[in-house]
């Protein structure tokens, strides 16, 4: 093999590294982002489950109607 064949090669091989190393690039930016997003909506999600805990009568059950107080009181 001649000198300039395999300058030639490692110069293909560079470009390709160069060239895969710019897509990773790429992907790690977009996963960043989604990760991000992701992040920020579980955080928003805990948030919201918060106070809905809060807010929610203490002890109850989803299944039953809130109650209701159709007697009336005596004077």
């Amino acid at each position: 093999m001649n000198i300039t064949k395999l300058l030639a090669d490692l110069q293909d091989q560079h470009d390709r590294a160069t060239a895969q190393a710019g897509e990773l690039r790429d992907q790690i930016e977009h996963l960043t982002a989604a990760l991000a997003e992701t992040e920020a909506r579980l955080a928003d999600l805990a948030t919201t489950r918060k106070v809905i805990a809060e807010l929610a009568p203490a002890g109850g059950s989803e299944s039953e109607p809130p109650e209701t107080n159709t007697a009336t009181r005596p004077s």
